[in-house]
């Protein structure tokens, strides 16, 4: 196995290990091992990570490090915001981190339990300046993070929710908060339908109609767009954000109306859940706002199309 190879599997080995843990707990050093399970893989190669330093090659595994953190973070509570600014926060982390191994290989002086107790606190410090909700609902006194759940539905689910002919959509098509694996922008896309999908988590090499991005990120051009669908996606985060007392409602706003202004005259927005407290201040020579029932206990589907 190659250096690259170890690496790899130690930095995956990590993320898949500590997934879930609270970086919050207070005993969060004692009873969790982060950077000491790597120990041996650094020792053993401390050579080739000093020649990767020298020759400025470090860039590939900051950013992988810092996206497998994308990952962990996002999959364990979706809530998170987690757009270009704050990932370029984050990275500057793992870049500290990687600073911290290499001075210590240097030094032939590896202190694994202070480059540990280092890297946390710059985690948590990071999560609570760009997401400080994260830590009211972790307190110190659990060791497992609170998980939020996020589920992708089939193509088949997603249609019957939203009252989706495929046949009659209007191109092109935009699935907002696709999913990793992008369900429905598949289905569509087979059936020959000009469909884009966008998450912060999708495996876009194969795709190009695959989009990886934050909403926040991506500029909604005026008129660009037949459909936009968001299943349990913003919609969802919207309703959260309106709900929370420090929700970030406003901005939100602002991008729900920039991705109704993206859409073609006779352009539809639909989604789930409905989103009362904005739609009643739609224009109603502008909009049609038009309500699917899903069933009794679960929350409507709404059709705002560009007049």
């Amino acid at each position: 196995m190659t250096i690259e190879e170890e690496l790899l599997n130690s930095i995956e080995q990590q993320f898949e290990v500590h997934r879930n843990s609270n970086l919050f707990y207070r005993n969060l050093d004692i009873d969790n091992q982060f950077l000491l399970d790597s120990k041996q893989t650094i020792c053993k190669h401390r050579d080739e990570l000093l020649r990767i330093d020298s020759e400025q090659m470090e860039a590939p595994w900051i950013d992988l490090m810092t996206k497998k953190a994308q990952q962990a973070f996002s999959r364990c509570n979706q809530f998170i915001d987690l757009r270009q600014e704050h990932l370029a926060q984050l990275r500057v982390v793992y870049k500290l981190l990687w600073k911290d191994i290499i001075t210590a290989l240097k030094e032939d002086a590896i202190d694994f339990e202070r480059l540990q107790q280092n890297h946390i606190h710059r985690l948590t410090a990071w999560i609570e300046q760009t997401n400080g909700f994260v830590s009211t609902i972790n307190t110190p006194d659990i060791p497992e993070a609170i998980e939020v759940i996020c589920a992708e539905y089939s193509a088949q689910l997603q249609l019957q929710l939203l009252q989706i002919d495929a046949d009659t959509l209007m191109q092109p098509v935009l699935d907002i908060g696709c999913g990793e694996h992008a369900y429905l922008t598949h289905y569509l896309q087979n059936r020959q339908i000009e469909a884009f999908g966008m998450d912060r988590i999708v495996d876009n090499k194969s795709n190009n109609r695959l989009i990886c991005a934050d909403w926040f990120d991506f500029q909604f051009a005026p008129d660009q767009w037949g459909t936009i669908i968001s299943n349990h996606s913003f919609a969802l985060h919207f309703s959260h954000q309106n709900l929370r007392k420090d929700g970030n409602y406003i901005e939100y706003a602002q991008k729900y109306m920039e991705i109704l202004h993206s859409l073609k005259p006779g352009g539809a927005f639909l989604y789930t859940p409905s989103l009362p407290f904005i739609e009643q201040f739609l224009q109603p020579e502008s909009y049609q706002v038009t309500t699917y029932p899903v069933t009794e206990h679960l929350s409507t589907t709404r059709i705002v199309r560009k007049r």
